[in-house]
């Protein structure tokens, strides 16, 4: 067995050279925790769309008060939640009215670890952020 940090959704690169099932994996639920000064929750859902081409969705849903009509950035990034870099790995679709979907269609991907975050209106600091679970492959 090789341990490896990444994308719950790396599991689908065949980049990676790594054997997979004939079937999606299961979806992965991440807990979206509150950051300093905020108070939305919410989850990210990572669903397997098709394993050859790899294409995952990415859906978030936030609970909390937030100005519905407002666009709060969101990203998957390398990094921790406490130690977010200005540029994500992965731009997701904003949030908006509490809820975002995004197609993505992974590539290669560096050891981890990975969160996913959404940030004020100004992207100027995350208002909620995830950890993504670390991954376990057989070579």
């Amino acid at each position: 067995m090789i341990r490896i940090s990444a994308l719950a959704f790396a599991a689908t690169l065949a980049v990676a050279g790594v054997a997979f099932a004939a079937s999606p994996p299961p979806a992965i639920v991440v807990n979206l925790e509150p950051q300093p000064g905020s108070k939305l929750a919410g989850t990210a859902t990572i669903s397997h769309v098709s394993m050859d081409p790899p294409v995952v969705d990415v859906t978030i849903v936030l609970d909390g008060m937030f100005i519905p009509e407002n666009l709060y950035p969101a990203g998957i990034y390398r990094a921790t939640c406490a130690t977010l870099g200005p540029t994500p790995e992965y731009r997701l679709t904003p949030v908006m009215g509490g809820r975002s979907k995004t197609t993505l269609k992974p590539t290669t991907i560096e050891p981890g670890p990975y969160v996913v975050a959404v940030f004020n209106t100004a992207g100027t600091h995350a208002i909620s952020c995830g950890a993504l679970p670390k991954m376990h492959h057989k070579s």
